[in-house]
């Protein structure tokens, strides 16, 4: 009874851990599985599960059951943090097939080989990794077939999951059960010991194979989210300029408000204004005005638009957000106009947006810091309050109108539109920092972090985008080197182990073998020779005057003599009479033969022995005394063949010899270089990219010959290098020639490093690229310059123009535009040809440069346009004297094949006062609107842009 209730308990117990083993492995092993995540390259319960039932029997099926339920059921919660009735439904599923295959796996095992095993004859090996991805088919058909009936894979990828889940299995097997035997195998004593043997090799190969694949595959993710990273950039660059053209409309806007000093703007003027503006940001909702209405003068402003919208009133919300009429306060600021005025939007009209404490912070905030200022994500009052979104709010001020200008943002238009196009690929959520609102979120789990992160400051307040990508995303950038690398690495470890298995098998019996011979003729010569002759080093004995009087096979077959060709020689005159081909070496220095006067053992890493065709034999020696009665009577000496160390030995040589002729002959300049930078090797191609010669240049360090300006980021690289931080980089910088020129390199450095880590030396390989730079400075050229006339052409003076408006509003100072244009040039191009019309134009800019600083830009726009830029200006005095300077250029005849001709210029002239906020459109536009005045003018004459 006693004995029944112990077993039941052992069994219990057993049963427990056979299930903690088998979620922990699992959970393990799935850590390294590719998305949708059911398939890894290796999954150690299918193993242990089998190995389990091979061992135990049928009695630890319910616990390979639970184990594998409770595995697959915690696998759907970690995924979404919740287990739905499908994730129930697929750990059943899984749970059946892993239960299915391990009762007739280890039903199938047990049948053909039999338990208790050893498991280390070749028969039964083999028969072991036959067997092994049979059985696995069971597991991978059933449930991938299952995981596709219930919609979790798609059928494309049916046959990927399948063969993944077929390996992962199979590869389990073959690692896990012969560890599983080292745990609880029998027989316990011969499975203890190979605990040392099996156990450990495979699990330290296990473990590097993992380190291995985790490092891969970093690389692979790093990689497949290139493209991810370029998407995320893109999606944010397009939410900036949607950003800030709302900022830019509504500045725009505000402008109808502020050249208006006297008369007020009507309802008619703001429809047509901002129909215009708005037509080239169909993302903006809506648009309007609120004036500041006093207490005092609500009832004449209500009254003014009673006449055009019936039953008109100022409203606010009540608690249940209903439109009421407004309570009486100091102040109002009823949405007056707005555009577009339809059903959904007339319904707003004269709600008073200070009514909202949101809203009339904003406004608050705007009147203050006099720009425009968001307001924070709010239920919109347009239909029923049901829609997500923000309002910009910008200040009117000192004009015949107070108020502020609002537009209104729907959130799931204007970021809507914008993230969809990406949202196979992308995963967006942006939210308002300070409230931590989300205005746009299709993120799967909140708690998840995005790999890509980037705030905006929109109308003063903080953005933050964070992108992630999508299932789609990882499925199509799959990579599968570093799977495969640990699945063929995982199937060596297998390999290996049953190797190991045959190997420490064999080994055992030998064992075991010696050990009873000894034991029963360990006294007996005959018994001797019968170890020995298994032995794999060669073993002879001799008598005090270094006569043969025993050989074993195996030193017979290395001296290439059979024993009776050396019994009853002299070993050493026989095979050991000269310890090179060109000198002898007499028996009394012969330390091996010398054992029987010194009674000390000798032992030679390193000793000639000769075979009987007459080749040596390089040898590893020990010899040692024998002693009778505590007197000499011999020596025994067993030796080894080395032949091959020494061979190995040659081989290094050479590729040493082969290592410096490469890099002497390489097409690149090679070099070895000290940790302290001085050159120690250096081939001949370096020395002709830099000047010197080879002695001259491993006199000098790199520091030396680096051109000044690039010699701290190379510093940086190598102090890197030598903080493991990196272990190779590339950058291109230019060396100091002997002749003092300079010459582009790029530069690809490495360190290498001893067994123990410590770094040795620097290994650099140095391309001369001066060719290429000089093409990149062509294409550079072509980019931003006009070909005719050699001046900067649109795309550089956008930059220029730019960086002029920055840097007047930061410095406070002012700056012209000019816009030129040839008078006539038309005609005299259709006339003369366009040859001539070349010659003219390049005359043109020409005179153009010699009016103008260095410090300022002159740019051919296109055609006979040019523009200039004058920067610094104290008044428009300073752009005034520089139009008549030009006149006066102008003035004078251009030769043209021969013939004189005279041509005007038409000049357009705005001035940027860093006071006013002016865009680079705006500022070209009123330059090109003062130009076209010059024309009408007469021209020939310049014009100053004025806004009235």
């Amino acid at each position: 009874m006693i004995n029944t209730l112990s077993i039941q308990k052992n069994a219990v117990i057993f049963s427990l851990l056979l299930v903690i083993v088998y979620v922990i492995t699992g959970k393990l092993g799935l850590m390294l599985a590719l998305p949708p995540g059911y398939a890894s390259a290796i999954f150690p319960p299918a193993g242990i599960a089998i190995a389990a039932v091979f061992v135990a029997g049928l009695t630890v099926l319910p616990a390979i059951f639970l184990g594998s339920l409770l595995l697959n059921i915690l696998v759907g919660y970690s995924a979404g943090h919740q287990v739905e009735v499908t994730d129930v439904e697929v750990a059943l599923l899984i749970a059946v097939a892993s239960a299915l295959q391990a009762y007739l796996g280890g039903w199938w095992l047990k049948h053909k080989i039999h338990y208790p095993t050893t498991l280390d004859s070749p028969v039964d090996v083999v028969t072991f990794f036959i067997s092994a991805p049979v059985i696995c088919l069971i597991s991978a058909t059933i449930s991938v077939t299952g995981l596709l009936s219930l919609g979790l894979i798609e059928e494309s990828l049916f046959f990927t999951s399948w063969a993944s889940w077929w390996i992962g299995d199979t590869l389990g097997l073959i690692v896990m059960l012969p560890l599983t035997l080292v745990a609880i195998g029998k027989p316990r004593d011969i499975w203890r010991k190979r605990a040392l043997t099996i156990a450990v090799p495979m699990l330290i190969t296990f473990a590097l194979l993992i380190i291995t694949f985790v490092v891969v595959s970093r690389w692979e993710r790093k990689e497949s989210l290139v493209e991810f990273s370029a998407l995320s950039s893109q999606l944010s660059e397009q939410l900036r300029v949607r950003f800030e053209s709302q900022e830019a409309i509504i500045e725009q806007t505000s402008a109808l408000f502020s050249y208006r000093t006297s008369e007020k703007v009507t309802r008619q003027d703001f429809y047509h204004f901002v129909s215009a503006v708005k037509r080239g940001y169909p993302m903006t909702y809506a648009m309007e005005w609120a004036p500041k209405v006093m207490h005092r003068e609500r009832a004449s402003y209500v009254k003014q638009l009673s006449k055009e919208f019936k039953d008109f009133e100022i409203k606010q919300l009540n608690a249940q957000r209903k439109l009421v009429t407004s309570s009486d306060k100091d102040f109002y600021f009823p949405i007056t106009y707005i555009v577009p005025l339809k059903e959904s939007t007339r319904a707003i009209l004269g709600v008073d947006l200070a009514s909202l404490p949101d809203r009339k912070d904003a406004i608050q905030r705007a009147i203050s810091l006099k720009k425009a200022i968001a307001s924070p994500p709010t239920r919109l009052i347009i239909n029923d309050g049901t829609e997500l979104g923000l309002m910009l709010i910008y200040p009117i001020h000192g004009t015949s109108q107070d108020g502020v200008l609002s537009t209104v943002l729907r959130a799931n238009v204007f970021f809507g539109e914008l993230f969809k196009p990406f949202a196979q690929t992308v995963h967006a959520r942006l939210t308002d920092i300070q409230s931590g609102r989300y205005l746009y979120n299709d993120f799967a789990d909140n708690q998840t972090e995005g790999l890509y992160t980037r705030d905006f400051n929109f109308g003063g307040r903080y953005y933050r985008l964070d992108t992630s990508p999508t299932a789609l995303y990882y499925q199509q950038h799959r990579g599968w080197q570093s799977w495969n690398m640990l699945a063929v690495g995982l199937f060596g470890t297998g390999l290996m182990g049953a190797l190991l298995l045959i190997g420490t098998g064999y080994t055992a019996r030998i064992e075991n073998l010696v050990k009873e011979k000894t034991e029963e003729l360990k006294d007996s010569f005959y018994r001797f020779q019968e170890i020995t002759s298994t032995l794999g080093e060669g073993i002879y004995v001799t008598d005090i005057n270094g006569v043969i009087t025993f050989t074993n096979p195996k030193a017979q077959e290395l001296l290439g003599r059979s024993e009776s060709e050396l019994l009853g020689q002299n070993a050493h005159s026989l095979f050991h009479h000269r310890s090179s081909e060109e000198s002898g070496n007499s028996e009394r220095n012969c330390l091996i033969s010398n054992v029987i006067h010194s009674k000390q053992p000798y032992k030679s890493t390193e000793e000639v022995f000769w075979h009987k065709n007459g080749s040596p034999i390089y040898v590893s020696v020990n010899s040692v005394p024998f002693f009778r009665n505590n007197e000499i009577i011999g020596t025994l000496v067993v030796f080894d063949d080395i032949s091959d160390r020494k061979k190995i030995e040659l081989a290094l040589r050479a590729s040493e010899k082969s290592f410096k002729e490469i890099i002497e002959y390489a097409p690149i300049g090679i070099g070895i270089v000290s940790l302290d930078g001085r050159f120690t090797v250096v081939n001949q191609t370096l020395c002709n990219i830099v000047g010197y010669t080879n002695d001259e240049l491993i006199r000098r360090t790199f520091q030396e010959i680096t051109y000044p300006d690039d010699l701290s980021i190379d510093l940086e690289h190598v102090q890197r290098l030598l903080d493991g931080e990196i272990d190779t980089y590339r950058m291109e910088k230019r060396y100091i020639r002997k002749d003092k020129s300079l010459v582009w390199v790029q530069l690809s450095a490495s360190i290498f490093r001893d067994e123990d880590l410590a770094p040795q030396y620097f290994i650099a390989q140095i391309e001369d690229i001066s060719e290429r730079k000089i093409r990149d400075n062509e294409v550079h050229q072509h980019a931003y310059f006009d070909t005719l006339t050699k001046l900067p052409n649109r795309r550089m003076l956008m930059e220029k123009l730019s960086q002029a408006i920055s840097n007047s509003e930061h410095s406070q100072r002012k700056f012209a535009l000019f816009f030129l244009d040839l008078d006539h040039f038309k005609q005299i191009n259709d006339t003369l040809g366009h040859d001539a019309g070349d010659i003219i134009l390049k005359e043109a800019a020409s005179r153009l440069l010699s009016c103008v600083q260095n410090s300022d830009t002159v740019s051919r726009l296109g055609g006979d346009e040019f523009v200039i830029i004058l920067t610094d200006i104290s008044s428009a005095h300073d752009a005034e004297m520089l139009a008549e300077k030009i006149l006066n250029k102008f003035s004078e005849p251009i030769d043209v094949n021969g013939s004189e001709l005279f041509i005007g210029t038409s000049i357009g002239i705005a001035v940027h006062d860093s006071d006013t906020k002016t865009t680079m459109r705006e500022l070209m536009k009123y330059a090109d609107s003062a130009m076209y005045e010059s024309k009408a003018s007469g021209r020939n004459r310049y014009s100053f842009y004025t806004s009235t």
